[in-house]
């Protein structure tokens, strides 16, 4: 039956396909944004808090448009287990507002808000074409090569040079470890680097899907991503780079193995080799790149060291026991998140007594026992629900590349800073839509050969019928190409009258 009959469906249908097209098109500006934000801020100091703030506007359009995509069963677990957090988050918030209205918005925006990226990853990929969704993630991976080229120039500038400054132009040597600075390369901190460089594990595998099919150009630019991924992982001197991207590999093991998919596990050593063997020829041709790593890890270039697992250790256990512990509803939500003190006097106050670095102790100070509950609990659901869907539905075919986006989920899910850090909260929903994206296509009907789209009425002057057939026949012969491909025919409700 034509769209003549049924013009709603034709419009929803157009509706739908234009907010996937702006979906996707806003989930890369909010990765170029996430990966160029700090270096932007640093050279215009003035633009400082409206780059601050552009993620947050990024996402908020995202989710006018996610909310009015038609509910898909593939996700209603997923929006069912969203909207409970939201209600259960309404006593938090109006308690915050009782101590300060604009503080409650920003807290909730904090906890609320970017679950939208994962919403919308896998609205603006579920009907696209595999081709569509792996050129995302190539051209996604390509990002990691001028970040590390800007981290290796800042290594060789002085630090005080404003590219070797915060972005509120503090020094930052008090970082600094064996005379080296852990640089941040394009982003803000250190921590959101640290991020970006766990989720490219997982973006440079995608990339690295169906590599056989690229051309002599893009073969050897795919291959030089994981040097690249090495470099970055150790010029930031940071443990959690590292400490990440081991933790993500296992993980992928682990869940290749539930799968019973040893021949993966094998894949993955090679992988895991190939960045070993990298890691040798960093030390000898740029030892000054682990300097900072090496002496923060007494040496060790590779491992978990008993300070790393101190750390690992408290922001599973340790909280804040003489402000936090017994308290019901906590102190109000976003008081420890970046640039609440700018705006919030109470945020402010509270910033300037203590100051909470783990999510566990965040947790508990913002929210007590109750945010706990609900936050974590929300949290090991996504951790269940995505692993669930990767072991039932997951097709060989994306076993390798999805497993790293998995483990991502799992690691940063149980140890991220997801309550104070939005880039660390945007990358990690980000791969839980990729997740449940790649499930779906597991188990989505194949795409056909001819595309089956909305029967769009052409212009009058270019619809003709051919010679001796009549508009009836016309008619009958549509009906019958859609049969002979499978399509059921719909009746219009004044088929009757």
């Amino acid at each position: 039956m034509n769209n003549q009959e049924h013009p709603l469906e034709a419009s929803v249908w157009q509706r739908v396909s234009r907010h996937e097209s702006r979906l996707r098109f806003l989930l890369w500006v909010l990765v170029f944004v996430l990966t160029f934000e700090g270096v932007v801020r640093k050279a215009v100091p003035t633009l400082s808090i409206p780059l601050f703030l552009v993620k947050d506007f990024i996402v908020t359009v995202m989710a006018f448009y996610v909310v009015q995509m038609p509910e898909d069963p593939a996700i209603t677990s997923l929006w069912t287990a969203y909207k409970t957090l939201v209600a259960a988050f309404l006593p938090l918030i109006i308690l915050t507002g009782w101590h300060d209205v604009l503080l409650a918005i920003f807290g909730a925006k904090q906890y609320l808000l970017f679950p939208m990226v994962g919403f919308a990853f896998f609205y603006a990929f579920r009907n696209a074409r595999m081709a569509q969704i792996l050129t995302f993630f190539r051209w996604a991976s390509l990002l990691i090569i001028p970040t590390a080229v800007l981290a290796y120039i800042q290594l060789h500038l002085p630090h005080d040079h404003w590219l070797n400054m915060a972005v509120n132009g503090d020094s930052l040597e008090r970082f600094a470890a064996a005379g080296q600075l852990r640089v941040s390369s394009t982003f803000s901190f250190v921590a959101q680097y640290c991020a970006f460089l766990n989720a490219q594990l997982f973006i440079i595998m995608l990339a690295w899907h169906e590599w056989r099919k690229r051309n002599v150009i893009w073969m050897p630019i795919i291959f030089s991503l994981l040097p690249f991924l090495v470099f970055s992982s150790f010029i930031t001197g940071s443990r959690g780079a590292v400490a990440g991207n081991i933790s993500i590999i296992l993980g992928a093991v682990v869940l290749c193995l539930l799968k019973f998919q040893f021949r993966k596990v094998l894949q993955i050593g090679v992988v895991a080799l190939s960045l070993y063997l990298i890691v040798l020829a960093v030390q000898h041709y740029a030892p000054q790149a682990l300097a900072a790593y090496s002496e923060r890890e007494n040496g060790q270039l590779i491992g978990f060291s008993a300070d790393v697992k101190q750390r690992i250790y408290q922001s599973i256990f340790d909280a804040v026991p003489d402000i936090t512990w017994g308290t019901i509803a906590g102190h109000g939500l976003g008081i420890m998140s970046n640039g609440s003190d700018v705006f919030s006097t109470y945020a402010a106050v509270w910033r300037g007594r203590l100051w909470t670095e783990t999510d566990l102790s965040t947790t508990f100070f913002e929210g007590g026992y109750y945010l706990v509950i609900i936050w974590y609990g929300f949290r090991f659901y996504v951790i269940c629900l995505t692993i669930s869907r990767f072991i039932r539905d997951i097709s060989s075919e994306f076993i390798l590349p999805v497993a790293f986006s998995q483990a991502f989920v799992v690691v940063i899910g149980l140890l991220g800073t997801l309550a104070i850090q939005p880039p660390i909260a945007i990358w990690w929903w980000l791969a839980v839509g990729t997740t449940l994206t790649f499930c779906w296509k597991s188990v989505a009907p194949p795409e056909p050969e001819i595309p089956i789209e909305p029967n769009l009425p052409p212009p009058p002057q270019a619809r003709k019928l051919q010679r001796g057939r009549s508009l009836y026949a016309d008619v009958l012969h549509n009906q019958q190409r859609r049969a002979d491909l499978g399509v059921k025919p719909q009746h219009s409700e004044k088929a009757g009258q």
